[in-house]
């Protein structure tokens, strides 16, 4: 499957006034190191357009054991100092492994419709499965996987929430995503992208 059968999915809730540090701090550390683990493919970070405070934090990986292999748990035991500095900050954090029960097409875009949801509710995976789509998948959050108490957790200012389900639409552009939740997901939150990086960017 192209992008992996697995997913971590985070939302999440920054300060303005701790943007430009949260934005350096992913895409200069962050991301690098978790892409830098067995069986994670992508990592990329979305921003809130109609609340830009908001957050999609988003690794693409091979299966869930990438969320659970022992150099990930060796590095949520011991953040960064940056890190150390930074998730403190985080406000109002749904994370949740996941697997792909659902993809059409591949890659990602430039901007991301997102809609969270429960088991039995269904979602509009089809009808996003469209012209200016470039890919849509249908999430199922692992309530059982990537839970354990870490030092990196007892950073954060409240417990994790996490989701059931997620279906999440990559469009070409933030127009066409934002066009789409006002005919199909009006409850949904659309983002536009800030950074991407894949296994293949690294160097060393």
């Amino acid at each position: 499957m192209s992008g992996g059968q697995a997913a971590l999915a985070i939302w999440v809730d920054i300060d303005p006034a701790d943007d430009i540090l949260f934005e350096h701090w992913h895409s200069r550390e962050h991301v690098q190191e978790r892409v830098g683990c067995p069986g994670w493919l992508r990592g990329s970070r979305f921003k809130g357009v109609d609340n830009p405070g908001r957050y999609l934090l988003l690794y693409d990986a091979e299966t869930t054991t990438a969320f659970e292999s022992e150099e990930y748990y060796a590095r949520l035991g011991n953040p960064t100092e940056m890190s150390r500095a930074i998730f403190p900050k985080f406000r109002d954090t749904w994370r949740t492994v996941c697997t792909v029960e659902q993809r059409w097409g591949e890659g990602i875009g430039a901007a991301v419709l997102t809609l969270r949801t429960t088991v039995g509710n269904t979602a509009p995976f089809d009808t996003l499965a469209g012209l200016q789509t470039a890919r849509v998948d249908m999430l199922a959050g692992q309530a059982n996987l990537g839970q354990a108490h870490t030092v990196e957790k007892d950073l954060r200012s409240a417990p994790d929430r996490q989701i059931e389900r997620a279906l999440v639409a990559f469009f070409w552009s933030v127009e066409a995503a934002q066009a789409a939740r006002a005919r199909h997901a009006p409850e949904g939150e659309v983002f536009a992208l800030r950074h991407t990086v894949s296994k293949s960017d690294l160097v060393g």
